[in-house]
């Protein structure tokens, strides 16, 4: 019997998927070079992020399917990243596991109780589309440094801002308006830290200049009817972010 391409489970959540290849664009150009098993990684990093419709799926329904697609996506994604992760070693990668394995655990709860739109939720999936940051510059550099963990809190800061954004435009309550506020402050007031001390350049702060925008719909009061507007407009700004915090990167390397 043969399956149709609509049974198969599929995250349809096309800002997730900007933010999580836009993250692995970060990784790979701040690493410097993309070796083959950068390549590897990306498809493989794609099917572990796959395995979030079927968990989802079988937390409602205890779909077996669902179970099974879960096991096929987590082997062959892990098969994919088995170059990279020998590369990193043990030690980072089990660093790095610790965001996305409390991230699965979040969210199959959170499933369960029909709560996956909550904040808390949200903040754990932004770290795990956040880490192919780190995870392809240790995959090509072997090592770890400062300025690799600015420019992962920085990629996580920022995409970060749009929780809030967009709850604030669909949902238009006043708690998500103070809370949008609170958070681009407690930003700017991170970012600024980081460049005195010198864990960033200045030309870093540049690349959070699209959440000024963030920062006027809170007084204007705006709204917004269309997640897909939402959606284009925050890929457009990840862009423009990715490309300066890639350069701010460089910047440092050269320095």
């Amino acid at each position: 019997m043969s399956m149709k391409v609509r049974s198969i489970p599929f995250p349809k959540e096309y800002g997730s998927w900007g933010i999580l290849l836009t993250s692995c664009a970060i990784g790979i150009f701040v690493s410097g070079s993309i070796p083959w098993h950068a390549i590897a990684s990306l498809a493989g990093i794609a099917l572990l992020f796959m395995t979030k419709a079927p968990i989802g799926i079988f937390m409602r329904r205890r779909d077996k399917a669902s179970l099974l697609f879960t096991s096929l996506y987590t082997t062959a994604g892990i098969a994919l990243l088995l170059p990279a992760l020998l590369r990193i070693g043990a030690g980072h990668v089990l660093a790095l596991s610790i965001v996305p394995l409390l991230t699965i655990i979040v969210y199959a709860v959170s499933a369960y109780m029909h709560k996956e739109r909550n904040p808390v939720v949200e903040f754990f999936a932004m770290g795990t589309l956040t880490t192919p940051v780190p995870f392809f510059y240790l995959a090509v550099q072997g090592s770890p440094g400062i300025g690799i963990l600015a420019i992962w809190s920085f990629t996580f800061l920022y995409f970060s801002a749009s929780i809030f954004r967009v709850k604030m435009l669909i949902l238009k309550k006043k708690m998500y308006r103070r809370a949008n506020f609170v958070y681009l402050v407690a930003t700017s007031v991170f970012v600024s830290a980081m460049i005195y001390l010198q864990s960033a350049p200045l030309i870093a702060a540049a690349a959070f200049a699209p959440l000024l925008e963030n920062l006027v719909e809170t007084f204007r009061h705006t709204h917004a009817r269309s997640l897909r507007v939402i959606g284009i407009k925050e890929l457009l700004k990840g862009v423009v972010f990715a490309f300066v915090i890639v350069i701010s990167a460089h910047h440092t390397r050269s320095g």
